[in-house]
């Protein structure tokens, strides 16, 4: 991770623990002292917070930080932060009611459209999973299953919630032992069931709640 990098993620940290803000604004000075970053480097880097609607700059007014309903919700970077801050346990949950509400209907849709790459996709994906070679490999190709799921609703209102559905996969990952449950999905998808599809992501889901 090189020095900007750097600078936006644990400025990014900071904000969501709470250390950074709180009635102040943030002084790119005297961040570049706290980070050994120059003045341009922090400058740079409160930008790209800026994008995720974490802060927001005037002219003589200064940098300061945003409430978190100003958060872009679905930028990756906000969701680990999230997930690694304070209320990291509440932010899962919330992922994982997103996910209980999107992906039994993405594969009820991709059971009806069909869309070929996207069915090529999450097969290629389900054999990464069957053939992965420890816990890092199998969450990869997990996430690249669901990623390619929600996708193939061809609805591409849905497919933009594939960046939550992964960043949840990443922070907090599926057993290997739903490999099973991996393939009746897929399985349901490629034989046009659309009810057992969403009836099998629903299980899916199910079953990894188990585990939490």
């Amino acid at each position: 991770m090189n020095l900007h990098a750097r600078v936006v993620d644990e400025l990014g940290r900071l904000i969501v623990e709470g250390v950074l803000g709180d009635g102040q604004p943030l002084v790119p000075e005297e961040l570049g002292r706290r980070f050994s970053a120059s003045r341009t480097v922090v400058r740079e880097a409160l930008r790209v917070l800026e994008s995720k609607g974490m802060v927001t700059a005037r002219p003589r007014v200064g940098t300061w930080t945003l409430p978190p309903e100003a958060w872009d919700a679905i930028d990756p970077d906000v969701i680990a932060w999230r997930v690694g801050g304070p209320d990291g346990h509440e932010h899962l949950r919330e992922l994982f009611e997103l996910r209980l509400a999107i992906e039994p209907q993405a594969a009820r849709m991709a059971a009806r459209h069909r869309r070929p790459d996207e069915l090529a996709a999450m097969a290629a994906a389900y054999a990464l999973m069957a053939d992965a070679d420890g816990p890092a490999d199998f969450r990869a190709a997990d996430a690249r299953f669901h990623a390619a799921l929600v996708r193939a609703s061809g609805n591409a209102l849905i497919a933009q919630l594939q960046v939550p559905v992964v960043a949840a996969l990443r922070a907090q990952g599926e057993p290997a032992d739903t490999l099973v449950a991996h393939s009746r999905v897929l399985t349901r998808v490629l034989a046009k069931d659309a009810d057992g599809a969403e009836s099998a992501a629903r299980r899916l889901l199910e079953t990894v709640a188990a585990y939490r």
